[in-house]
């Protein structure tokens, strides 16, 4: 690593205060275009398939579904205003249990808050390594051993992927999550954001941020984005897919944060991503 990037890499020895703040707008008033993503057009048509071919979807069909479905989840919270849709509302219900039986994680958490009969519905999925709590419109992830946390609104895709030992055999806890659908450059037409979350042992600090930082192939910025505080690191400007990347220390684990989208997506969904930053804490989140 270079000296610049490892001087800056150095400074997550001093902690990081977060504040909470209300989330931003913005995001919800993008467009929300569907992706050209080889599944059927039309949303009616879309879940037809879906039923026809649910318990014989084919591996590499998962991502896609999981990302349509997301796509219309996007559409009911712009619709919304970010703001979560009444019990009455029986799509949304069918979308976010439609999520649930697809596989992903937190979604039938919602389904039960909009149903009229949760007791009725199956009892939610633990997420192993973590806790994944939901109270609308927000969910609160927290470590199991509640070293740290994180709020998000209910319209993002969640993948907590649990504790992993990737090859610089530090335990990482690894959470995967993907923002509102928003118009992009690629072939598709649009996409989610992501945002992923490496977390360790602050004992093993700097080995963890380094494999990281070198993986993303993120170096250091000399002007922290919206004047935010902590370490900063970006990809290089030339290239298609964006990459940003903050480190945050907390009492017992630092944090490698990222925010990954294409052109288009990575800049309208943002701010979002500076709103779930203010929301990190040691324990519970925040929201």
């Amino acid at each position: 690593m270079r000296p610049l990037a490892l001087c800056a890499t150095i400074t997550i020895l001093t902690p990081v205060v977060a504040v909470a703040q209300r989330w931003d707008v913005g995001p919800l008033r993008s467009p929300t275009p569907i992706p050209r993503d080889g599944l059927p057009p039309e949303r009616a048509a879309f879940f037809t398939w879906l039923v026809v071919n649910s318990g014989k979807l084919p591996n590499n069909a998962y991502q896609r579904v999981q990302e349509r479905l997301y796509t219309y989840v996007s559409q009911l919270a712009k619709d919304h205003a970010g703001a979560f849709p009444p019990a009455s509302d029986t799509a949304a219900f069918n979308l976010f249990r439609a999520a649930a039986q697809i596989g992903v994680p937190g979604a039938d958490r919602v389904a039960r808050a909009l149903s009229p009969h949760p007791e009725r519905l199956p009892v939610p999925t633990p997420i192993p390594g973590f806790d994944l709590a939901f109270r609308p419109p927000f969910f609160a992830l927290t470590s199991d051993d509640s070293a740290w946390g994180v709020c998000f609104p209910y319209y993002f895709m969640a993948a907590p992927r649990g504790r992993q030992t990737p090859a610089n055999g530090i335990s990482t806890e690894l959470v995967v999550l993907s923002t509102l659908v928003a118009p992009d450059r690629s072939p598709a037409g649009s996409s989610q954001a992501t945002i992923l979350i490496a977390a360790a042992p602050v004992a093993d600090s700097l080995k963890h941020v380094t494999t990281w930082l070198k993986q993303f192939g993120v170096g250091p910025v000399t002007s922290p984005p919206e004047s935010a505080a902590g370490s900063w690191f970006a990809s290089p400007a030339a290239e298609p897919m964006r990459r940003l990347a903050t480190i945050r220390r907390l009492p017992q684990r630092v944090l490698v944060i990222f925010y990954i989208g294409q052109p288009g997506t990575f800049e309208a969904n943002r701010p979002h991503f500076f709103n779930l930053l203010a929301t990190l804490r040691d324990g519970q989140c925040a929201a």
